[in-house]
């Protein structure tokens, strides 16, 4: 413990030279951390220390002949060489006087008479000749006069001043040592003891001085540090006790042992975790366990005190160590816990938690380890701070529970932004914050979005909060957390529905992708149908957006203030590809290389939404994808019900026909009848019974709605009921119904090219086969439609058999 006689080296000093500067001082400006004094001034500051001290300009001229780069360590080592002569000086002079008078020691001179010894050689009982049989009796009698005598007074325990315990200077002078963890043995070798030969009265001083050092990190001669092969920090230290201890006295020592061993593993992680990519819950952790460390050393300091006053025995050494213990075995457990499991950041807190629970009924234990969570907690809650309340992440070593992922904001898909932009790190959400932890994400991200924005973020100017984590207190962060929560939730709500108008913005997207703007779908199939009747490969995308551009121009849909945003689009695929795209939650937009030599335009055409920052946060590529399957379904419904009235058109003609030609193509017609009433009444199935209702039960929500995730979950909810209720999830469900349009598509392409021609037999053959085909399609249809309905009870599946199964018609073949 150079450092510590260091100190008290220099507080006596400070008294002798009337120096104005205090000892922590002076500590400070050798530590000199910031560069601010050079070896100059630090040599005149002891040039006044030594004033006082004969040859005190030898000691200055070490230093500044030196020129340290370390001027701490240096001072360190100019102190314990002072201590060393003034021991040398002090020995030569009792040596003198012995026979005179009791020899006056001054404070610093006792503190060295205590601490250091002469050299081994000098206590030799024998010089080097062969110790032979005839000078045994020589030495037995020395040995007694040196241990016995006036000055030892057995029943009393105390020792003579002749006879205190010595340490041995270090041999070699080096850099100071970081921290006392017996990890100085090659800077510091320390010379060996042998103590077989000494009675039990003269082993005790010097086995607890041994014992002290060592409960420090001070390695001895008799009491040693195994050097086994273990994990650093993660196993206890085992030591070696010689041998020429007396067995009661190994038996106290090795009581007390296990108490150096705790230490040493604390000692460990702090060393271990003082780097900064340990990041700032351990920086934190360490400084809260080097506190405790301290005030370690300074129980020991006042056991040393004891010692030095002749006041200590083993008995009273462990009746002071029982409380130091349990405190020691706490922090060497926990540390040793986190160091197993190599956690970080949040993680640490958790642990940290979990053993206090686990310690329920062990108050002194709780004590501890709340000590350290709290003190842990400080820079975590600091980052949920500066996260809550100002949407900013400083998280350099990941240990905080929201993960942050730059991307690209011009994009337009904004749900990725939304969901993967800011992640929650589940592994590094504390426990105590477990419950919170989704508003916790979700408070940063609306500050984010607000500030992209371009508004401000004023939350911390009008309530300012310092995050604090209180173990026997949770509800004051905990109501910050939340209040932050409701405050960046209102402003970001307040912001994306009145400044960016979501309502106006939903209610233009269904004006177009559900049919809710009658005359412009009419106008645009009109103006599109053949082009739309077109192979797919044969279409200019242009052209499309040119004749959409027209038609918006020409209906009522010219009002719409973001028709704009309308664009059009023709995907790779048909409709039952994209939703089964969807049920599996892939990309619909990124399969732009498939197979498109079999599909008509009509198949590969759907509408396109660009919505603009924020209101993409809701209406973003996930969302689009979703209204465009229902658009599509109910886009070709329309174009199969227009083909179908345009055979009704021609229907007229017939009536130019003789009766016998008028009546074979009477029952093609009815068949075209049943086709355009099966037909409507899917389209108005998906309109009036499914669209409508979930659109006002939207709505009623929006007037409820208190953050922009109801938003998201009420339109999510919205569009899923519609998805669900169109039969669009079922792909044998919608597969029929597209064989069923198709049906009605290939009967009608018949009836155009038919009606020039004579009508044979062939035609009625030909208008029986189509009737087949459809009543058993539509028959296989509604029953699946009825098994599903009965699996999952739905009125507004069974509206559908009914609204297609009008007055039974159906009924017989439907019923077998």
């Amino acid at each position: 413990m150079s450092e510590v006689r260091a100190k008290k080296i220099l507080t006596d000093l400070v008294k002798k030279s009337g120096c104005t500067y205090s000892v922590d001082n002076i500590l400070t400006m050798f530590r000199n951390k910031d560069a601010k004094y050079s070896n100059k001034r630090l040599g005149a500051l002891l040039t006044q220390l030594f004033k006082t001290i004969p040859n005190g300009a030898k000691y200055v001229d070490e230093f500044v002949s030196s020129n340290p780069k370390d001027s701490y360590a240096a001072l360190v080592l100019l102190l314990n060489n002072f201590l060393q002569d003034c021991k040398n000086l002090q020995a030569e002079k009792s040596t003198v006087a012995a026979q005179v008078q009791p020899p006056v020691i001054d404070s610093v001179s006792k503190r060295a008479a205590i601490f250091e010894s002469p050299p081994l050689s000098s206590t030799r009982i024998v010089s080097d000749q062969q110790i032979t049989p005839e000078n045994v009796q020589e030495i037995k009698e020395k040995i007694v006069k040196a241990t016995s005598g006036s000055a030892v007074n057995r029943s009393s325990g105390v020792i003579p001043a002749a006879l205190v315990p010595q340490t041995f200077e270090y041999m070699a002078k080096k850099g100071t040592i970081v921290s006392w963890n017996f990890n100085y043995e090659e800077l510091y070798p320390m010379q060996n003891k042998n103590v077989a030969a000494i009675p039990l009265s003269s082993q005790e001083p010097i086995v607890m001085k041994e014992l002290l050092d060592c409960l420090v990190g001070v390695k001895g001669s008799l009491i040693v540090p195994k050097k086994s092969i273990r994990t650093v920090g993660l196993f206890p230290v085992e030591f070696e006790v010689s041998d020429q201890i007396e067995e009661s006295l190994r038996d106290i020592v090795r009581e007390i042992l296990p108490l150096a061993s705790h230490y040493s593993q604390v000692q460990d992680f702090i060393a271990a975790s003082s780097s900064l990519e340990s990041g700032q819950v351990l920086q934190a952790l360490r400084a809260a366990l080097q506190a405790i460390i301290k005030d370690y050393y300074l129980s020991i300091t006042q056991l040393e005190d004891l010692f030095l006053k002749q006041a200590l025995t083993f008995h009273k050494l462990l009746y002071f160590l029982r409380p130091v213990f349990h405190t020691m075995e706490v922090l060497a457990e926990t540390v040793t816990a986190i160091r197993q499991t190599n956690c970080r950041g949040g993680t640490v807190l958790t642990l940290l938690y979990d053993k206090i629970i686990a310690t329920t009924g062990d108050e002194k234990s709780r004590k501890v380890l709340i000590h350290l969570i709290e003190m842990a907690a400080v820079p975590y809650m600091e980052m949920l701070q500066l996260w809550i309340f100002n949407g900013v992440i400083h998280d350099t070593r990941k240990e905080f529970l929201v993960e942050h992922h730059a991307m690209d904001l011009n994009e337009n898909d904004m749900m990725d932004y939304w969901e993967k932009q800011y992640i929650i790190r589940t592994d590094k959400v504390p426990c105590f914050l477990n419950e919170y932890a989704d508003i916790i994400l979700r408070t940063g991200k609306y500050l984010n979005v607000i500030r992209e924005c371009g508004s401000s973020v004023d939350y911390q100017q009008n309530v300012c909060v310092a995050l604090k984590y209180t173990h026997s207190d949770h509800q004051t962060y905990i109501k910050a957390i939340e209040d932050a929560y409701n405050y960046a939730s209102s402003s970001l709500l307040n912001l994306i529905m009145d400044k960016y108008n979501l309502m106006g913005r939903l209610c233009s997207v269904k004006r177009y992708f559900l049919l809710q703007q009658g005359d412009f779908i009419d106008q645009f199939m009109d103006i599109c149908e053949e082009d739309l009747n077109k192979d797919v490969d044969e279409l200019r995308p242009m052209r499309l957006e040119n004749l959409l551009e027209v038609t918006l121009n020409m209906s009522s849909a010219r009002y719409d203030e973001y028709n704009d945003d309308l664009k059009t689009m023709l995907l790779p695929y048909g409709i039952v590809t994209q939703i089964s795209k969807i049920v599996k939650k892939e990309d619909v937009f990124l399969d732009t290389l498939g197979d498109t030599s079999q599909l008509k335009g009509i198949e590969c055409f759907t509408f396109n939404y660009n919505a603009q920052w924020p209101v993409s946060i809701v209406l973003n590529r996930w969302t689009i994808s979703k209204y465009q399957m229902i658009f599509r379904q109910l886009f070709y419904l329309k174009y199969v019900e227009r083909i179908l009235c345009r055979v009704w058109i021609a229907n007229n003609r017939t009536k130019q026909f003789a009766p016998q030609t008028a009546k074979l193509y009477r029952s093609a017609f009815t068949l075209r009848q049943k086709m355009l009433i099966a037909i409507q009444s899917f389209e108005s199935y998906m309109m009036i019974e499914v669209i409508e209702p979930n659109w006002h039960h939207f709505y009623q929500n929006i007037k409820q709605i208190k953050n922009v995730d109801d938003v998201l979950k009420y339109h999510q909810d919205f569009l899923d009921q519609c998805i669900e209720n169109c039969m669009l999830t079922d792909q044998d469900l919608l597969k029929s119904i597209i064989n069923l349009c198709n049906i009605c598509i290939q009967f009608c392409t018949f009836l155009a090219d038919a009606t020039s021609m004579e009508p044979t037999e062939t035609f009625s053959e030909r208008v029986e086969r189509f009737h087949s085909d459809f009543t058993n399609q539509l028959m296989s249809l509604l029953r699946k439609i009825t098994d599903i309905a009965t699996q999952n009870p739905s009125q507004k599946f069974i509206n559908l058999i009914h609204r297609i199964n009008f007055n039974s018609y159906y009924s017989d073949n439907f019923d077998s």
